[in-house]
Order: C-alpha cells, then sequence, then structure tokens
C-alpha cells in the first residue's frame, strides 16, 4: 500500500546516523551507515527510513550520489556585532597576543564600540546575512549571543536582533544574554556585575529575550566570585547557565560550571586536571571550539581525548564572533577536530549532531533517526569520510530544515 508524505528522498547513496541520544564513554564514536536508502518526512520530522519506501510525496528529492548527514548545531556564535577587527587580526599576524591587543584599546571592546553605533535594524540586516551563509554551509541550528553591548540598552538591541532572526527563520536560533562578556571602562567587575545582575537579567527575563545566561571567567575580567553571584541570580530568573572557562588561564570555571549544572562549559584549552574529573562526571556538555586556537594562531588546543576517555560528553562548535574566530564553516571545524584535537570520525559526528544538540537543549535534532527533526544536509562527496578528507570546500549541495529546503548550492545544480 502506498503511503502519503510530504519529502521523499530517494535513492541516497549513503545516509550517516550518528547515536541517537548525547554521546559518551562506550558511545561517544558510536554511528551506523546505510546505502542506497531512502528518507520520508511528514510535518518536518523523519518518518522512516528505509530502501524503497511505498511512498507518494508533495516533493521527492533525488538523493543519487548525495551522502546525507544531518545539520550541523553550532551551539557557540557571536553571530551579532558591528563593524570588524581584519587590522587586530594582521597584528597578531606581526606577533602581538591576544592580550596585548586588548590592552591596546582592541578586542571586545572594540566591537562594542561599534556595535552600540549601528541601528537595531542595521545589526539585523548584517547578522542575516552571516546566518544565511552558515546555512548554506549546513548549520541548521545556531545559538547567538549578545555581549557586545556593556550597557542595558545595547544588550537589549543585541537580543532583540537574535529575536528577530529566531521570528524570521523558525525553530533555527537559540538566544543567549551574555552581558558580562567584557568590564566597561569606569566600572569595577562588582559594579558592573551590580549592574548585569540588579537591571539587566531582570529585564532580558521581563521581555523574554534569551533562554541562556552566559559569561567569561577570565584572568582580567570575571572571577570566580563575580561567576558565581551571576550564575546565582541567572537561575533564581529562571536562565539556562553557560561559561566560558579555562580559555587563556586555568580559573576553574569549568568546576563552577558544574557546580551550578550549566548546560556547558566552552572553550577549556586551559582546563585543569580537575576540572576535566569535575565535567566527566557530570552533565555538562564541554563545548570545544578548535576554529579558536586555530584563528589565534594558538598550539594550545583543549584537552578532548583526555575529555573523552574521561567520559565527558563533547560537543564542537564554531566560536564565530569578529575577533577571535572568524568563522562559521561546521566543516572545517570537523577537519580541525580530526587534525588537532585527533578525534575519529564517529566522536566528530556526534559532537556536531547529538551532543551540539544537548549544549543548547535541543534533543530533538542533530542525528539522522525516526522522529527526529527533518534537519538534513545533502553532500557531493562519495561518502562521509571525504568530509575529512577534502576541506577548504563546501561539500553542501543541499540543505534542508524542517522538512524543506532552504538552501540549494549553485555548484551542485547538477546533481540536483
Amino acid at each position: 500500500m502506498t503511503k502519503k508524505c510530504d519529502l521523499l528522498i530517494t535513492g541516497c547513496s549513503e545516509i550517516v546516523m550518528g547515536h541517537t541520544e548525547t554521546a559518551r564513554g562506550a558511545d561517544a564514536g558510536k554511528y551506523s551507515t546505510i546505502e542506497h536508502c531512502d528518507i520520508a518526512v511528514k510535518n518536518g520530522i523523519i518518518y522512516e527510513i528505509g530502501r524503497g519506501l511505498p511512498y507518494t510525496a508533495a516533493e521527492t528529492i533525488n538523493g543519487s550520489g548525495m551522502t546525507v548527514m544531518a545539520g550541523f548545531v553550532d551551539s557557540h556564535t557571536h553571530l551579532v556585532f558591528g563593524g570588524d577587527r581584519s587590522e587586530e587580526f594582521l597584528m597578531r599576524l606581526q606577533g602581538a597576543s591576544y592580550e596585548e591587543i586588548a590592552a591596546s584599546g582592541g578586542g571586545i571592546k572594540n566591537t562594542v564600540m561599534n556595535t552600540r553605533m549601528l541601528s537595531e535594524e542595521e545589526l539585523f540586516k548584517s547578522a542575516e546575512k552571516r546566518l544565511l551563509k552558515a546555512f548554506s554551509y549546513g548549520t541548521t541550528t545556531m545559538e547567538v549571543k549578545s555581549g557586545y553591548g556593556l550597557n542595558t540598552e545595547d544588550e537589549i538591541k543585541m537580543l532583540r536582533v537574535a529575536g528577530r532572526l529566531k521570528k524570521k527563520y523558525p525553530d533555527t536560533i537559540v538566544v543567549t544574554f551574555m552581558g558580562p562578556h567584557e568590564i566597561p571602562d569606569g566600572l569595577t567587575e562588582e559594579k558592573y556585575m551590580d549592574i548585569v545582575c540588579e537591571e539587566m537579567l531582570p529585564r532580558v527575563k521581563e521581555e523574554g529575550l534569551a533562554e541562556f545566561a552566559d559569561i567569561f571567567t577570565e584572568k582580567g575580567v570575571f572571577g570566580l566570585t563575580q561567576t558565581e553571584r551571576y550564575f546565582r541570580r541567572a537561575a533564581e530568573l529562571g536562565f539556562k547557565l553557560k561559561i566560558h572557562a579555562d580559555e587563556l588561564f586555568p580559573l576553574g570555571g569549568t568546576e563552577l560550571a558544574v557546580k551550578h549544572h550549566a548546560v556547558s562549559a566552552d572553550h577549556l584549552m586551559r582546563i585543569t586536571d580537575s576540572g576535566i574529573s569535575a565535567i566527566c562526571a557530570s552533565g555538562t556538555i564541554a563545548t570545544i571550539l578548535p576554529g579558536t586556537s586555530f584563528f589565534l594562531m594558538s598550539e594550545v588546543y583543549a584537552p578532548v581525548r583526555k575529555l573523552i576517555s574521561g567520559g565527558a560528553a563533547v560537543s564542537l562548535a564554531s566560536d564565530y564572533n569578529p575577533g577571535s574566530n572568524h568563522g562559521f564553516n561546521m566543516q572545517f571545524v570537523m577537519n580541525l577536530a580530526a587534525m588537532r584535537l585527533k578525534m575519529t570520525m564517529g566522536e566528530i559526528l556526534n559532537s556536531v549532531g547529538v551532543n551540539a544538540a544537548a549544549a543548547v537543549d535541543r534533543h530533538d535534532r542533530g542525528v539522522i533517526s525516526k522522529g527526529k527533526k527533518a534537519d538534513l544536509i545533502m553532500l557531493d562527496i562519495p561518502d562521509h569520510r571525504h568530509m575529512l578528507y577534502t576541506y577548504a570546500v563546501n561539500n553542501v549541495a543541499r540543505v534542508i530544515k524542517n522538512g524543506k529546503t532552504i538552501v540549494k548550492n549553485e555548484s551542485h545544480f547538477d546533481k540536483m
């Protein structure tokens, strides 16, 4: 008997299926593939997977010659910002460090100045342009942070931009408030945290502008005392917690994140053995951002092998931002994970899929499996191994979000 569905992808050369739940321990690298297979989608959900599915569909796509994977979940970005920091990048090429650039007036404060100068509409247009490019590289869910306002009105402005993107591109954007991203000039750490906790967080909550609350816990920015204060206030108001931890100096932010049941602790390049033990024994996701180490030309990458062997759930994200990683190509993040972090194919697939979805509390996506969201990417490669073998090109031919095509890359039209 012929059944009906909304979308039928037929004859896929290969379908790549990661672990269906958060992958850690013995499951960290589990995945499987099926060749010459079909996918039926109904109401934006994967309805059935198999060979020769007996369906008639409103839309049928020929998957011959295509490798099909779940769309990437990019669980850490700073998508909304004004200006750029290309001049700082040139300074870095000449040997200046991140800290030296910040001390000379560059860094986050440079972006804050340029972000404050732009209207909500101007920020929306630039952020949307970046988002559409990220879609074309296979990202189907993206977390977006504030943090370049550093005062109530400009933080709210950034969050409203993210909210507009969320409304225009349904079920795609996860919004995070990150007012404590830097300390504004003229204020102490404690005085600024007064404003964040007493003014910003309640306002963001009242207007329903963010789901998560994040903080940059780092030497010269926010220490453990103010981080804990922030976590307590944010949790009291109902925000889910995230943290930028142990990136440049090992302050113990990871341990604090675990103590407060943060959904994720991100960066972790300088995480200590104590931090590794804590996160491995917790439900907090270890979000690793290898593009940041690469862009900063650092030899220090997060100790992923220790994290995985200890039982941590590891996710991978871009950390797209104007200063420390001006790139959102999750395919390249996968390349770096293989070459610099020594992750296996299965570990990488799960870290850009189900584990990344867990890092933004979206357990309905990140893997091709019956009942999961039909967020899919069709790749013009012979098989999934070429995701790591082929680099510095866009392998994505088509991007499907909630069962509907949102990107069809012209260079692959002859295959579609």
